[in-house]
C-alpha cells in the first residue's frame, strides 16, 4: 500500500491536520468500516502541553485520521506530513510503536 499522506494546513495559532484524497481513497476502499474525520485542529499550546506529558503527537494524529489500530498501521507503506500549498515533505515515515 502506498503511504499515509497527512497535509498540514499552518495556521497563526496552530494546525489543521488532514488526509489527502488520495489517501482518503485508497483507505476507504481498503478498510471499509473506517470512518475517520474530516481534519483535526490542534492549537500551538495544546501541542506543547500534550508532547511534554505523552510525547510526540504525530502517532496520535494519524490514528485519529485514519481510524486504524496500530496492526493496520503497520501493513502500510509509512506516513508522510506534507505542506499541501508547496507538496513540500516535513515529516517522513513516523516510527512505528
Amino acid at each position: 500500500m502506498s503511504k499515509i499522506v497527512i497535509e498540514v494546513g499552518q495556521e497563526m495559532d496552530g494546525a489543521t491536520f488532514r488526509l489527502s484524497p488520495k489517501t482518503r481513497v485508497l483507505l476507504s476502499s481498503r478498510f471499509k468500516d473506517i470512518r475517520p474525520p474530516t481534519s483535526v485542529f490542534v492549537s500551538n499550546e495544546t501541542a506543547l502541553d500534550f508532547e511534554r506529558f505523552y510525547g510526540p503527537l504525530r502517532e496520535e494524529l494519524v490514528t485519529i485520521l485514519t481510524g486504524l489500530r496500530e496492526s493496520d498501521l503497520q501493513k502500510v507503506g509509512g506516513v508522510e506530513f506534507v505542506d499541501p500549498a508547496g507538496g513540500k515533505v516535513l515529516l517522513d515515515s513516523i516510527p512505528s510503536r
